[in-house]
């Protein structure tokens, strides 16, 4: 099949490894070009949109499309979260009028904003709290209006609390793991939340479920199992033999817990895909890369 993936970060990559695997022909579009793929890389920015436009004289079967801002810090409120939406909205009006047959664009989490409790795609509330889910709930929006009646198949999907070996040093378990390597003490500012933790290996691993088998438009892509920050640092002390260097902040009292985590009644699960990684092989699966 031929599959066009847009974007080659640290998701994208992993993403494109496991399509390669699989025997699908591939094409890549991305601002930089990535070591270690093998398939064709395009260089370009999908905001110039004619140079865009003729990848899809490849004529794909499939688009991939992993394309969002995601610097940390940066990300929740940047005004590029609108031009992203722009790009999703105009990309699948686009394609439904072309011989598409699937396209799959990766949501978010943060989508499903501040909730208590478990999330289902398709069934628990939308309730976007920042400019980065808000436009992701817009292109959404737009790319279904988009594909309505026509025969190209889409996949919205929502992706938990991703993690990988090449993630921004900056973001939660890089960090833990550049502070313990260099004896420094780590804090954590929040031990509360509950959050659903997957290997970028096993999101690689949903969609190529997803095009190989009948989904809903929405789903989500996690694991199903909720840890807390002081979890996660438990374990990569223990896979560093450095168990009771840290001391965690305390997180301040909350009435309510948050929790980001996959329903075990979600899509994906019922209809039989699962997850390989549990938190402890997925991260020592980071630590050795």
């Amino acid at each position: 099949m031929k599959i066009l993936v847009i974007g080659n970060g640290f998701i994208g990559s992993s993403i494109v490894h496991k399509l390669e695997q699989d025997g699908h022909e591939l094409l890549i579009f991305s601002r930089t070009r990535k070591a270690g793929i093998l398939s064709p890389q395009i260089i370009g920015d999908i905001f110039r949109w004619k140079d865009f436009l003729e990848t899809l004289t490849w004529e794909p079967h499939v688009i991939v499309h992993t394309a969002w801002i995601t610097s940390h810090g940066e990300y929740p409120e940047d005004s590029s979260n609108f031009d992203y939406a722009e790009f999703t909205a105009r990309l699948a009006d686009t394609v439904s009028k072309h011989k598409l047959k699937h396209l799959i664009v990766l949501g978010s989490c943060a989508e499903y904003g501040d909730q208590t409790g478990v999330s289902v795609a398709g069934i628990t509330e939308l309730k976007p709290n920042n400019l980065y889910a808000k436009q992701k709930i817009e292109a959404f929006n737009a790319a279904k209006f988009s594909l309505l009646g026509t025969e190209v198949r889409l996949t919205w999907a929502r992706i938990f609390q991703p993690y990988g070996p090449y993630q921004d040093k900056k973001r939660l378990i890089p960090s833990i793991i550049g502070s313990l390597n260099k004896n420094l003490q780590v804090e954590l500012h929040d031990t509360s939340c509950i959050r659903d933790w997957i290997t970028t290996r096993d999101i690689a691993s949903a969609i190529s479920w997803i095009i190989k088998n009948d989904t809903p438009i929405e789903v989500d892509v996690g694991t199903g199992i909720g840890y807390t920050n002081n979890d996660v640092l438990q374990h990569v002390e223990l896979l560093l033999g450095r168990s009771g260097q840290s001391a965690p902040t305390p997180s301040l009292p909350s009435v309510k817990t948050k929790v980001s985590l996959v329903g075990k009644d979600s899509p994906l699960f019922v209809l039989g895909w699962l997850p390989k990684d549990s938190l402890y092989s997925g991260l020592e699966w980071v630590i050795r890369s």
